[in-house]
């Protein structure tokens, strides 16, 4: 495939229906393009009327102690502020307006309300915070029936705040140790690493101890090892579809190579 080709496909957009026997995870907040900003609602929405299986939000606590949603440190991206959203309150971020989209930030008790028994959540958990504030965000989630499973980012040490209803995700090497200490590993954890990383013996380490194996095909991540951003992700993914992955925490723009 050409460049011109692989531009051509990419330029059919996420209304590329995704393949049945393939879950994909919407990376920062939905289907995000230059009218859809990040973990915006329009993200959200588009990422339900897409088919994705599950959503990848990004959460943060304001400075009076609600969990608000924003991916980067600071607000200057989308909402032309420098602050950071742990330096206002909500009710001050509530008055941002987003650049595209004109919408305040989503807190998360609204993101809940969107997704009420139609949207799998992933936890991308900005910071460290009291047992207390995760307990909020678990409900917000029982209360609004988010489907099952739930996933957060952040590895073993988040999994005791969530009462063992939320799956946290592990590398290979912790993956391997949990289940070496005797843990329940199939109750409690995902598989997490980038899809570049992933080979035939975590595929394998996965299956035999029946734990689900999460690619993340991000933007950035080629950008940083100085891969080409169109061309590694195809390849990453033709892969592991062969390795019979089938689920993938994926920037939107990457969805027509699900088709």
């Amino acid at each position: 495939m050409t460049r011109r080709q692989f531009t051509a496909l990419l330029a059919a957009g996420p209304a590329a229906a995704i393949a049945d026997n393939l879950r994909l995870i919407a990376h920062r907040g939905g289907v995000v393009d230059s009218m859809r900003p990040e973990n915006s609602p329009g993200a959200v929405q588009a990422a339900m009327d897409n088919g994705y299986w599950m959503i990848e939000v990004d959460v943060r606590k304001s400075r009076d102690g609600e969990p608000v949603l924003h991916h980067d440190n600071v607000l200057t991206k989308y909402y032309a502020d420098s602050h950071r959203p742990e330096e206002l309150t909500w009710a001050e971020m509530s008055r941002l307006q987003s650049i595209p989209g004109g919408k305040p930030p989503l807190h998360f008790e609204q993101l809940c309300a969107m997704c009420k028994g139609r949207m799998r959540l992933m936890l991308d958990l900005k910071g460290q915070w009291e047992p207390a504030f995760y307990q909020r965000l678990l409900r917000h989630m029982v209360d609004s029936g988010i489907p099952r499973p739930i996933y957060s980012l952040g590895g073993p040490r988040v999994r005791p705040f969530f009462d063992g209803q939320v799956m946290v995700s592990v590398n290979r090497k912790t993956l391997r140790d949990a289940a070496e200490a005797g843990e329940p590993v199939a109750e409690r954890y995902f598989l997490f690493e980038l899809g570049s990383e992933i080979d035939q013996n975590v595929v394998a380490l996965a299956r035999s101890l029946k734990v689900s194996p999460v690619a993340a095909i991000n933007t950035f991540r080629y950008t940083m090892a100085k891969r080409d951003e169109w061309e590694a992700p195809k390849q990453d993914i033709e892969r592991l579809r062969a390795l019979g992955v089938n689920d993938y925490q994926v920037d939107s723009r990457y969805q027509p190579l699900f088709r």
